[in-house]
């Protein structure tokens, strides 16, 4: 199909019906070529679908991934500034430590259109800002001559296939404007080695999820009429991993991560999101029993659902709401949901009784094994930066020996792996300063923490 198959006979002889100018005498037809050119453009202008020349027309709303896919086949076919109206804004996804190109300028089309061609069709792009309750929202419309939209499809579907390309061997996070979801950044996906944990709770985890995720699994939820889906329980003190850990559970399974704020939505709004999940993806609840997801209740209540008039929520969100998504109607299958807390203690038990809650994992402060671990994994060198084989059993030996003295320097269970990490990086060019320098840090820590407990005290005594 051509660009004119859709255009009617008498069209194209009032496009090319137009007075010849002297260029025709040195290169025939050439008047018909630009009048033709002209006649089309002013017809896309006026977009008036009314009129003899019909056109089908695509629009992408700004909140919507598609946005994100079509801008990126924007820029990556050079089109970023190809409007005469054009907007400049520093791209805070690129990173860089070169100074000559910090804070790296990124340019697109703004309340402006132009026209690209594209398998040899010639396209409309415009935006436009519409308004959108108290605010306007910027739209892109992009159109095409003819009734059919196929040649639109196929852009959006070029424009999906490169958008995934570029997110390959990356965890893209999704947070909540309001009640729909928005792309935040994609980060490259953490492998689970990554993550200290006792390993046999991360591999009870792990071992979970893969056979959550087996396809006899799926078929035997099926026949017995239960929702496909599966609930975590992260708990632990700071800086235990359990942010990390989830996200590393999505970058091993190849699935988005979507980051819910309780405090920021109601009842009606959390439906909404939940609603608007796609297939296979991870939910992350983080610090629930801060974002309000404790509630009150009554000496005489009971555990069950029918007791929900007793409790009275503190913030965010009802608990009737949160149980509704969790597995109520709005719920959806192929999703695994992961909620973090500090205080697990703090929960009602309506919302970790199994069903909801399938498995809970207890993040510890560090032992003498992860603190090991955390020492080779920040100081232990690749391969190929040693000097032959022996010199790398060298090396690997006397590594081994500084982990050792540097594990019997740190008391269990009372540093969390964050602070050991924290510590570690500040000598990463000397692993001998590392040891040295260890005791003096954990006085100076034990201090820290003993003031932090003396403030937490008195103001609790005082509220």
């Amino acid at each position: 199909m051509t660009l004119l198959s859709n255009v009617s006979p008498p069209l194209i002889q009032e496009a090319l019906s137009q007075p010849m100018s002297i260029l025709d005498l040195f290169l025939p037809g050439f008047s018909n070529i630009t009048n033709a050119a002209n006649w089309f453009i002013d017809h896309f202008k006026s977009q008036d679908l009314g009129s003899p020349l019909q056109a089908s027309t695509l629009r992408i709303k700004r909140h919507d991934e598609t946005y994100d896919m079509i801008q990126a086949w924007v820029s990556n076919h050079g089109l970023d500034d190809a409007a005469r109206c054009i907007r400049a804004k520093v791209n805070t996804k690129r990173r860089t430590h070169d100074a000559r190109t910090k804070k790296p300028l990124q340019y697109g089309p703004w309340e402006g259109a132009f026209y690209f061609w594209y398998r040899r069709y010639l396209l409309s792009y415009k935006t436009t800002l519409v308004d959108v309750g108290f605010h306007k929202e910027e739209q892109i419309s992009i159109t095409c001559v003819g009734r059919s939209s196929q040649i639109l499809k196929c852009l959006m579907e070029d424009c999906r296939r490169e958008y995934l390309d570029g997110l390959k061997n990356k965890t893209t996070i999704y947070v909540h404007r309001e009640n729909h979801w928005k792309k935040e950044k994609a980060v490259d996906a953490r492998p689970l080695t990554t993550v200290i944990l006792d390993e046999e709770q991360k591999g009870q985890l792990l071992n979970d999820i893969d056979k959550f995720l087996d396809p006899d699994t799926k078929i035997r939820y099926s026949n017995h009429s239960i929702p496909y889906k599966r609930g975590y329980l992260l708990h632990g003190p700071p800086g235990t991993g359990k942010t990390s850990f989830s996200l590393s559970i999505a970058g091993a399974l190849d699935m988005d991560i979507y980051v819910v704020s309780i405090p920021s939505m109601d009842d009606e709004k959390l439906n909404d999101l939940f609603g608007a999940l796609p297939d296979k993806c991870v939910v992350l609840l983080e610090d629930i029993d801060a974002a309000g997801a404790t509630w009150s209740r009554g000496s005489d209540a009971e555990d069950s659902d029918s007791d929900l008039e007793t409790r009275s929520p503190k913030k965010g969100v009802t608990l009737s709401g949160l149980l509704n998504v969790l597995d109520g109607v709005s719920s959806q299958d192929d999703r695994i949901l992961i909620m973090t807390t500090n205080h697990p203690e703090k929960l009602d038990d309506a919302l970790t009784r199994p069903g909801r809650v399938d498995l809970k994992i207890a993040f510890q402060l560090a032992n003498r094994s992860m603190a090991n671990k955390i020492y080779q994994f920040m100081f232990r060198q690749p391969e190929y930066d040693h000097g032959g084989i022996g010199q790398q059993g060298k090396q690997d030996e006397m590594m081994e020996e500084l982990a050792k003295t540097f594990t019997e320097k740190v008391p269990e269970f009372v540093f969390s792996p964050a602070e050991v990490i924290a510590y570690l990086q500040q000598h990463w060019d000397s692993p001998t300063d590392a040891v040295k320098h260890c005791d003096q840090w954990v006085d100076d820590l034990y201090k820290e923490k003993k003031v932090k407990k003396r403030a937490i005290g008195k103001g609790a005594r005082q509220g």
